[in-house]
């Protein structure tokens, strides 16, 4: 899971299972972007928390 939570403030950048080196430079770029507000380069609404609800 990728992006923000219901709790203002609290992102979650989590789940990525043996790749999470490989991929944390990306998803922690994602993260930047959505923490200051910016559209991030990368779309990551598959990756978000709603898609459980």
């Amino acid at each position: 899971m990728i992006g923000p939570t219901k709790i203002a403030g609290l992102f979650l950048n989590t789940g990525h299972g043996t790749l999470g080196w490989t991929i944390s430079s990306g998803s922690a770029r994602v993260i930047a972007d959505l923490v200051s507000g910016h559209e991030p380069e990368i779309d990551a609404t598959d990756l978000a928390l709603s898609r459980y609800a």
